[in-house]
């Protein structure tokens, strides 16, 4: 019996370290996925801010050369801006937070559903990777 406890408790040992390597395989390849993701979007935000800087400056110029007063076209070019910003705040309920809320939700009813070794963590990181990869 006292053997049968040993063969027993080691295996279950091997067991409990193997899934914790798998684990920590996972979690670093998610994460990683996930912050190489999160660069590129980052980098890709910033060369869309330099260009609509670029564009806003090209049509100031272009405005205010037709109009004869910079002044004014950098106004009406500042009103554009102004009115996406307006567009984007009124609409954010339904542009983002009723998105993540239900993204959120749902990986919520994952984790407490899934009878698997995956942890809530796990189960983000692997929608986020599948929400990007299908962008």
């Amino acid at each position: 019996m006292d053997s049968l406890i040993k063969t027993l408790s080691s295996i279950l040992e091997e067991y409990l370290g193997t899934r914790t390597e798998d684990l920590k395989k996972r979690v670093v390849a998610g994460l990683s996925f996930g912050f190489s993701r999160t660069l590129a979007v980052l980098i890709m935000a910033l060369l869309a801010v330099v260009v609509l800087s670029v564009l806003a400056f090209a049509f100031i110029m272009l405005i205010g050369e037709a109009m004869g007063s910079f002044t004014a076209a950098a106004f009406i070019v500042a009103g554009v801006y102004l009115i996406a910003f307006f567009i984007l705040f009124f609409f954010r309920k339904r542009l983002f937070l009723k998105m993540f809320a239900r993204m959120f939700s749902s990986l919520a009813e994952e984790a407490s559903s899934s009878d698997s070794f995956s942890s809530f963590a796990l189960i983000l990181v692997r929608r986020l990777r599948d929400h990007l990869a299908g962008q």
